[in-house]
């Protein structure tokens, strides 16, 4: 026995519902903060800076290719042969840190030391009354997301750079992270 055919007006109603909860899903996924860049373990330093962090007294400073990569994501002024390319993505490697498909295989003792930085971060965190009001007024929350576009326009600015080496048949060798000059 076969069943009657769906009429139109419920398959499009059902996939208006699929598609409002992808859109849902993915405002979600933004509102989390989701970073364009690996997240690095937590040091000393920054357990020791959280409070300076929180009242917007403790300024990082921008690396300069992260400046350029913001204005000019899709510049290819002074890049046409692939060492220049090398050494754009090289840049932007140490600055941003290693890229997705640097492979990545943490130690369990790396992964502890996360862990452990994370919690100490969050207890100093939790010392702190009204963090979350503190963080506003001060100007600190503003500050970090202006980080982070800065971090998002490197990460694109690098994604680009590969895409075009790849297409111009260049090979873009892996870049070695010898101290990552931003703290994210």
């Amino acid at each position: 026995m076969t069943q009657p055919p769906i009429p139109f007006y419920r398959r499009s109603a059902a996939l208006l519902a699929r598609l409002a909860c992808l859109a849902a899903t993915a405002a979600a996924a933004a509102a989390h903060g989701q970073t364009a860049v690996a997240p690095q373990p937590v040091t000393a330093a920054d357990v020791a800076t959280k409070p300076l962090d929180d009242l917007n007294l403790h300024k990082e400073k921008i690396a300069q290719v992260l400046e350029a990569a913001k204005a000019h994501p899709y510049t290819l002024a002074g890049i046409e042969r692939c060492a220049e390319m090398n050494r754009e993505v090289a840049t932007l490697t140490e600055a941003l840190g290693p890229d997705i498909d640097a492979p990545a295989t943490p130690s369990e003792q790396a992964k502890r030391d996360r862990a452990v930085g994370g919690t100490a971060r969050s207890l100093v965190s939790s010392l702190i009354p009204f963090d979350g009001v503190i963080r506003q007024i001060s100007g600190a929350n503003a500050a970090e997301a202006r980080r982070e576009q800065y971090l998002y326009a490197g990460s694109v600015r690098r994604a680009f750079i590969k895409g075009y080496a790849k297409a111009r048949g260049c090979r873009i060798r892996p870049a070695v992270v010898t101290q990552v000059a931003q703290k994210r």
